[in-house]
């Protein structure tokens, strides 16, 4: 007989399936997921919790300041080459108008005469009072002088020509020495006084000569292996415009004695004028070297 309180198990059932039963009506039942929602993964290694990969956070780092380190390296090196190029064209400018031609395109003189005394040869135009008076001061040799002759020779063969301007020409030796010759200097000062005695009163003669000695088709190289001889000295004086006896006289050597002692006497009046230095090409008004910016000469015959 059964007694009371004796619980009995239904036949054939077994203590796990017993138990499954208790847990389902009134045990605790395992925890549920919202729907449609998976369940956070573990933290592996390299992440944060709540956090971005720091990682990828070193690269968008890295990323967002080598984009602002770049933009701004190309605005400095466009900046630099602004900079640089506006340098440049300054620069081009400024040399453009500090060698610019002063009258260019008036071409030879026409009007002017020389003369010549104790090697010095003064050109003016005949019968003119000129306002301006120049000595300059020049070697045959000297390529600064014919640099000289070619940014400023038609500016002065143009006041010679309209009575404004008288200049005396002091022919020195010192670069004797560079020349091929030896005595290059001398030779072409002393046909330069030929040219000035035998063919002056020639209207622009003794000019034209002066202009061709220093042209760069005919100017010896300073320090070169090869200079003019007489004769070519002679004959580039009747292709000026020379007489036959000027182109003589230059073909001879006749003046060369005279020309360096001229040379000699103005070394000595130009040091003196300058305090000490002798160089070509100088231009002297007055007694006192003048300045040579690039309108000097029209600064000075628009004050006299």
């Amino acid at each position: 007989m059964a007694q009371a309180g004796d619980k009995r198990r239904p036949k054939g059932q077994s203590g796990a399936a017993n138990a499954k039963r208790s847990a389902s009506a009134g045990g605790a039942q395992p925890a549920r997921q919202p729907s449609g929602k998976k369940p956070p993964a573990a933290n592996t290694a390299g992440k944060t919790s709540g956090s971005r990969p720091a990682g990828r956070q070193s690269v968008a780092a890295a990323r967002k300041s080598t984009g602002g380190s770049n933009r701004t390296q190309l605005i400095i090196g466009g900046i630099a080459v602004l900079v640089i190029g506006a340098i440049i064209v300054f620069g081009l400018v400024l040399n453009k108008q500090q060698t610019a031609v002063q009258a260019e395109g008036y071409g030879a003189s026409t009007q002017s005469v020389a003369t010549e005394s104790n090697g010095i040869v003064s050109v003016s135009k005949s019968g003119a009072a000129p306002r301006v008076t120049l000595d300059i001061y020049e070697d045959a040799l000297c390529p600064i002088c014919a640099e000289f002759e070619r940014q400023y020779g038609q500016q002065i063969n143009q006041a010679i020509d309209d009575g404004s301007l008288a200049v005396n020409y002091h022919m020195l030796n010192f670069l004797n020495k560079s020349s091929f010759s030896g005595d290059y200097s001398s030779r072409a000062a002393a046909a330069l006084l030929c040219v000035a005695q035998q063919s002056g009163a020639q209207p622009g003669v003794y000019l034209a000569f002066h202009s061709a000695l220093f042209s760069s088709d005919h100017q010896p190289e300073e320090g070169g292996s090869s200079d003019l001889t007489n004769e070519e000295l002679g004959k580039l004086a009747t292709l000026s415009g020379a007489s036959a006896a000027a182109a003589q006289c230059a073909s001879s050597g006749q003046n060369v004695a005279a020309a360096e002692a001229s040379a000699t006497a103005s070394s000595a009046t130009l040091s003196a004028a300058t305090g000490g230095q002798v160089a070509t090409p100088t231009v002297v008004k007055d007694g006192k070297p003048v300045s040579l910016s690039v309108n000097w000469l029209g600064e000075l015959l628009g004050q006299a």
